[in-house]
């Protein structure tokens, strides 16, 4: 028995099998075999790169040869200038990738400036798809600093009662705040003020905004009391809200709709600018503005008109001294800033 363990046969059968390769070794033999095809690719790129040099450099040496040989002839008369045959140049053939590489490079200028145009295009044409087109345009002048919250949330309250005029399948009746002054003579005050009377200048010579909510002071701040809105007792007949100025706007519960609480709706109007024609608008085409404006204030009073009050007249405007400047307003406003300051000083 002790002789059969010491067989070498037996040794050979039991012999230990090998131990298989591991994920790492297998994965750096792969490596290197892609490592070793990579540089023979490497290789044979490199030599036909030098093969096509080498071409290069001969065809190149061969026309120097023969343009200095030709040089000679003509230099000692066995031939004439005529007789020289230039040698044909190689044609390069340019790959797609190149040419375009090229156009650009010869065009870069003329590529910038188009781009800048393309992109301007692009934002202009975005910018007039996205704007807000408002099929009413409405404007609130009266000189009330609660008004100017409400007023931005007044678009979605109304706009119901706006028919899609333009046809873009959104109904929007939009209301602006721009009054034509304010309670304090500041010289802030007087500066806003100036600023919003530019405003309501450019909306006038427009034609675009009819329909107007205001006082009589307000109206008679910007020239508006005579000869400049339609009397509504043409356009509401019978009703006792209509006035020759405007449509009481406290025989409605547009405030109450609102929720503006604090703002006071007894001396206000909506009154509508006649149709004429305008720096920025033919009388046609404010007609028709003027037609939409009362027939969506006429849907809204289908909704929100109340019956059976009685109210007060509105109190006739004190007439405007003569001849009185914004200037004037300005120093006096200054003057008294500064007399208000020394005599704090001096209180001091």
């Amino acid at each position: 028995m002790e002789d059969k363990e010491k067989n070498p046969e037996n040794e050979s059968n039991h012999k230990k099998p090998e131990k298989p390769k591991s994920f790492l070794q297998t994965v750096r033999e792969i490596d290197a075999a892609d490592r070793k095809a990579e540089l023979a690719e490497e290789a044979r790129i490199a030599e036909e790169r030098a093969k096509r040099e080498e071409k290069q450099r001969k065809a190149y040496e061969d026309k120097l040869r023969h343009d200095r040989i030709e040089l000679m002839k003509l230099k000692q008369g066995v031939i004439s200038e005529e007789d020289i045959e230039t040698a044909p140049e190689e044609v390069r053939t340019y790959t797609v990738w190149e040419k375009i590489g090229n156009f650009f490079y010869h065009n870069k200028a003329f590529i910038i400036v188009g781009i800048m145009f393309l992109a301007l295009v692009i934002f202009l044409v975005y910018d007039f798809i996205r704007k807000e087109r408002p099929d009413v345009q409405s404007m609130y002048i009266a000189a009330d600093y609660d008004m100017s919250y409400y007023s931005g949330e007044l678009t979605q309250l109304w706009s119901k009662y706006c028919p899609d005029y333009n046809g873009d399948g959104e109904p929007l009746a939009r209301l602006y705040y721009v009054p034509t002054g304010y309670a304090d003579d500041t010289m802030a005050s007087l500066y806003y003020t100036q600023g919003d009377r530019t405003k309501l200048i450019g909306e006038f010579q427009s034609g675009t905004v009819v329909m107007i909510i205001g006082d009589k002071d307000a109206y008679q701040s910007i020239g508006a009391l005579e000869d400049v809105f339609a009397d509504c007792r043409e356009i509401f007949p019978d009703d006792p809200y209509a006035e020759e100025i405007g449509y009481r706007l406290a025989g409605t519960d547009f405030m109450d709709m609102l929720g503006a609480d604090t703002v006071d709706d007894t001396d206000l109007y909506v009154s509508f600018r006649k149709p004429v024609d305008t720096m920025g608008m033919k009388k046609d085409k404010m007609q028709v503005n003027y037609d939409h404006a009362v027939e969506f204030w006429t849907n809204f009073l289908k909704e929100h008109r109340i019956d059976g009050l009685d109210l007060p007249p509105t109190p006739d405007v004190q007439p405007l001294p003569i001849d009185e400047d914004n200037y004037d307003f300005m120093e006096s406003a200054d003057s008294t800033s500064s007399e208000t300051s020394v005599s704090s000083e001096t209180a001091e």
